[in-house]
């Protein structure tokens, strides 16, 4: 299998960046938190694959993401070629009172830079870089403060980037690493000796190749980077590549380590280094900091129903809800009232319909919202019979209702999910919505392929379950069922097992033939086929339905119930 090959059979999506493959999601992390994108990429040249994201940064050879599959390995990892190296060629001298003095400015006393080997060329600072104790590389830095002209400090060309300080540390001690020498200094003059620095911050990091074996020698390894974007990345970039579970944060509240030293002395630095932070990992966290659960303080939105109140408690958000039913039984009918209860009750929503062009949606709406007693009818010739809508004065006062809170993506027939979710997280952290509606999942995972469309259903519930839970807001996802009559089970929603295996809840929609309609007493039926949280299943709602307004109620309650805009009327509960 070729790197294409790969990521055509296992990126959902991907786009080609020169010699790499890059999907929307990183396939180990999916993003992270935030749904990060295009941060994994397959080099199909090197043979060669990473996460640019620092709580995830895997990386490895194509040979072991083939393994991580279960696919066959059949490419030989290319070797780099063995790069060449100039050993150091500047005659360097003790340092003279102009160097020295900067050094005292800058903290360090003589012992230190003493024991760290601090030269002199040209009236420059020398920091001679060690490996096995040759020679391999100087770096040279101006005496003086930068003023921000020509260059404030440079390397001798052809040397070997290594770590500065290696050959003076304890591999049975945890190693530090700082970004720049004056940082290491800093750490010296305050009794810790086993610090390094890298050869030229976040720019170059081939110091972790030339140096791999050296390194893998320290169980613990501690990153004091600079409080600025390049340090950061450096530590990121660090961290990723020695691994984040023996890596540990330091961190002040200056710029760097010498900064700390100069402003807060020898104390100052120790105490950063009294008190490592380890290194946050996307996914793991420790029980007992875990937020107590309150079922009562949890944010819930409100049924239409009664009796899935009293059966699911709500649709609780960070959860989702997935109805389906055969044709015509009522299901998106009754989560267009959903929405306007979620609104009634004070939350802002955002819908999607595949099936119906947006003035129509917003005409059953409007009925459901108006209710029976604000509807007026009027003769169409063509059907030769009458055709209800909102009164006049009821439009205005319903729109002014839930302007501000009912949100609409505008896309009929299939959409893309990349767009889809990108407009509903805009949604929730533009606008606040925390109920959303997809109606339907068929509109989101079309396939030229059987296998295809069942990947693309499982990769979108996906999806779906973690911008629920990332958001805190609740989704409702309409999945049609298998062809075929009477009530439902789990089992009969088309498609792949997950969808049902990921949701929280999953309800279905029934509507009882003639004779059966009269022994319920109901006009449909809802059933909760499945209840994570609470475990309640098998359990049955009666429904009512009024043709004209499109409302549906509990039979054992008033149908005559008013919505938030129809303030002169007490609300009564369904």
């Amino acid at each position: 299998m070729k790197p294409v090959q790969f990521a055509e059979k296992y990126f959902n999506s991907y786009k080609v960046n020169g010699d790499e493959l890059v999907p929307v999601h990183c396939p180990f992390c999916e993003g992270g938190r935030n749904s990060d994108k295009y941060t994994f990429a397959l080099n199909a040249e090197k043979l060669t694959y990473n996460c640019k994201r620092g709580s995830c940064g895997v990386s490895g050879t194509f040979n072991q993401l083939l393994s991580e599959y279960n696919e066959k390995q059949e490419f030989e990892l290319r070797k780099p070629k063995a790069k060449n190296y100039t050993p150091p060629e500047t005659v360097t001298s003790e340092p003279s009172s102009k160097v020295e003095n900067y050094l005292t400015k800058r903290g360090i006393s003589e012992a230190t830079w003493r024991r760290r080997g601090v030269r002199e060329a040209d009236g420059n600072i020398v920091f001679p870089y060690y490996e096995d104790g040759k020679l391999v590389m100087n770096k040279f830095r101006k005496p003086e403060k930068y003023d921000g002209k020509g260059q404030k400090a440079w390397r001798e060309k052809g040397g070997k980037p290594v770590f500065w300080g290696m050959d003076q540390c304890d591999p049975n001690l945890p190693l530090v690493i700082v970004e720049g020498e004056f940082d290491a200094l800093a750490l010296d003059e305050a009794g810790c000796s086993n610090v390094v620095s890298v050869p030229s911050g976040a720019e170059d990091l081939t110091c972790i190749d030339n140096c791999w074996d050296w390194l893998e020698q320290f169980e613990n390894i501690y990153i004091w980077p600079d409080n600025d974007e390049p340090g950061q990345e450096m530590c990121r970039k660090l961290i990723s590549r020695l691994g984040a579970w023996r890596c540990w944060l330091l961190e002040s509240d200056y710029k760097d380590a010498n900064a700390c030293l100069y402003r807060e002395g020898i104390e100052g630095v120790q105490k950063v280094l009294r008190n490592p932070k380890e290194v946050p990992l996307s996914g793991l966290i420790r029980l007992a900091e875990v937020k107590s659960f309150d079922f009562s303080n949890v944010d819930r939105i409100p049924s239409s129903l009664n009796g899935l109140n009293e059966a699911l408690g709500g649709y609780m958000c960070g959860m989702v809800t997935i109805f389906t039913g055969e044709n015509a039984s009522g299901k998106s009918t009754f989560l267009g009232q959903e929405m306007l209860n979620a609104i009634d009750n004070g939350y802002k929503v955002c819908a999607f319909s595949g099936e119906l062009p947006a003035p129509i949606f917003r005409y059953w709406i409007d009925l459901q919202a108006a209710g029976p007693e604000n509807l007026e009818a009027k003769y169409d010739p063509i059907k030769n019979n009458e055709v209800v809508k909102p009164m006049p004065e009821a439009v205005d006062l319903i729109r002014n209702w839930y302007y501000e809170s009912f949100f609409l993506y505008d896309k009929l027939g299939a959409a893309d999910e990349e767009s889809l979710l990108e407009v509903f997280e805009y949604a929730a952290k533009r606008y606040g919505c925390k109920m959303f509606l997809i109606d339907n999942l068929m509109m989101m995972t079309q396939s030229d392929t059987k296998d295809g469309h069942l990947q693309k259903q499982k990769n979108f519930v996906n999806r779906v379950v973690d911008f629920a839970r990332i958001h805190d807001v609740h989704v409702i996802l309409v999945a049609h069922p298998r062809k075929r009559e009477g009530r439902l089970t789990k089992m009969d929603v088309m498609g792949t097992g997950d969808i049902t295996n990921l949701a929280d809840v999953v309800c279905s929609t029934y509507r009882p033939r003639d004779e059966e309609r009269l022994e319920l007493n109901c006009d449909g039926i809802i059933d909760i086929l499945k209840d994570r949280f609470g475990g309640n299943q098998d359990e049955a709602i009666r429904t009512m339905f009024c043709k004209k307004s499109k409302r549906i109620w509990h039979p054992d309650y008033d149908r005559n119930f008013f919505f938030g805009w129809f303030l002169p009327k007490q609300k009564e509960v369904i």
